[in-house]
This record gives structure tokens, sequence and C-alpha cells, in this order.
């Protein structure tokens, strides 16, 4: 499979990542924006940019069948996080998907205010946090929560999506204390995750015997 390999050493830029995207906002290509075109925004980041990248879109709605464009390669990423990868690896097809320029406007409207309420508490701090072995660590963490991310229950998706954006901004901005915001906010995925599939569950048990089965 023809790939992509792409440094995951972040390079030097003090622009915060809500100026690269109003910056790309500003000068869409025409017709259709690929991963790669946003990829290509936010790469300097090492990993927390790629990731970052891909789990943003997974905060808004997103028409049938999109959402796997921005899960798979989420969960190629933390894999590669996880095992402590230099290069980032992934298959140009996926960086080939793509979304019409009027839709990608929209989710940049919806999303930029949101993430510049953000940025007034990153810095880089508690930098221990994004040590190599640290990130393994949050790569196994995304790695997991890649897959309640693709659950196919409504409103399941929410919670992995939220904690996924929060850990790849503190480690795109080397924030240890939104790193541990992000960590509590994986437990509560955890535990409110638990407790959509127990109802989900139970309405099963309590609709099944009402269609005779």
């Amino acid at each position: 499979m023809t790939a992509a390999i792409i440094s995951a050493e972040a390079t030097e830029d003090s622009r915060r990542i809500t100026d690269l995207l109003i910056a790309f906002r500003e000068n869409l290509p025409a017709g259709r924006v690929t991963l790669a075109d946003l990829v290509a925004v936010l790469s300097h980041r090492a990993f927390g940019g790629f990731m970052l990248a891909m789990s943003l879109p997974t905060l808004l709605p997103l028409p049938i069948g999109m959402a796997i464009v921005f899960d798979l390669p989420l969960v190629l990423l933390s894999a590669q996080l996880m095992i402590g990868r230099q290069t980032i690896w992934l298959p140009k097809g996926l960086l080939r998907g793509s979304v019409k320029t009027e839709q990608a406007a929209r989710m940049l409207d919806a999303l930029i205010p949101r993430l510049q309420r953000l940025e007034g508490f990153l810095r880089p701090r508690m930098l221990w946090l994004t040590s190599p072995v640290a990130e393994r660590l949050i790569g196994l963490l995304c790695f997991a929560l890649c897959f309640v991310l693709m659950a196919p229950i409504p409103l399941l998706g929410w919670f992995p999506a939220i904690t996924l954006v929060v850990l790849s901004l503190g480690l795109a901005e080397r924030d240890g204390q939104m790193l541990m915001i992000g960590f509590a906010l994986s437990i509560a995925t955890v535990f409110v995750s638990a407790g959509i599939l127990v109802g989900v569950a139970q309405a099963g048990e309590a609709l099944f015997p009402s269609i005779g089965l």
C-alpha cells in the first residue's frame, strides 16, 4: 500500500493553533479540502498536531460515512505514538479523504471559537508528561479511546472525541496540565460509556420480550 512517511519531530513555530487554522480557513482550496491539506497546517506540532487535525472534526456532526475518514487515521496515529515511532506513517489513500470546501469552512467556523477559548489556558508546563515514556502511555490511552469513538452507539462518541482533542492539544502545546485534564476525562469517559452501554443493554432486554423474541 502506498503510504506517506512524515517526520514526527516538532519544528519551531510560535503561532497558536488557532492562528494556523484561521489562516487555513482564509485560504481553503477550491472545490474540496483533503486530510492532507489539514495535516500540512498542523504537522509541525508532531504527533499532537496530526492527532489534533484528525480529532477536531469528530467533535462535529458528520455526514453518514464521513466519520471513518478521521477515525482510521486516529487509530493509526495512536498506535504509532504508543510504540514510540519517530516518523508518522499514513496511507496516502486516507490522506486523500476529503470534504467539500463549504463543509470544511463550516467546520472550521464552528471549531475555531471553541479552541480560542481553550488556548487561553495552554502553555508548556509539567513537561515530564510529554517525555517519550509518557507519550507511549498517552498513545495507548488514545488507542483505546479510538475504539470507543468508533462504536456505533448514539451519543457514545462525543465523550472520547472531546477527550482525544484535549489530549492532542496537550501534546501539541506540551502542556502537561492539559494532559492531566485529558486523563481525568478518560476516566470519566470509561464510566459514562459503561453507563450508556448498560442503558442500551437494558433497553434491548425490555424491547425483545415486547416483540416476542
